[in-house]
């Protein structure tokens, strides 16, 4: 598994934050939607608070260096092609 990315969700709790905006529900669509590809659930982590609120909910894809802001469930399946899917079809 060398090289697999890896996409970080923020779902830290608290008024205001990716928590309250979704983020947990987030982090449960993202693990869904990398599983379905037969790809381990561990590509999905949990991330620690950004600070970043006013952009909440907040993704972060290791190594690509990309920030994804305002993401909402719509959004999972697009992120996890853009980044992830080439990992599930190297298995193949």
């Amino acid at each position: 598994m060398a090289g697999l990315r890896k996409i970080f969700v923020c779902a830290t709790p608290g008024e205001g934050r990716c928590g309250a905006k979704g983020g947990g529900e987030l982090f449960e669509r993202f693990r869904e939607e990398v599983e379905g590809l037969g790809l381990p659930a561990s590509a999905v982590l949990r991330n620690g608070c950004s600070r970043r609120h006013e952009e909440g909910p907040v993704v972060f894809v290791f190594p690509d260096d990309v920030w994804y802001t305002h993401v909402s469930p719509a959004d999972v399946p697009e992120i996890v092609e853009r980044h992830l899917a080439r990992q599930a079809s190297a298995k193949d």
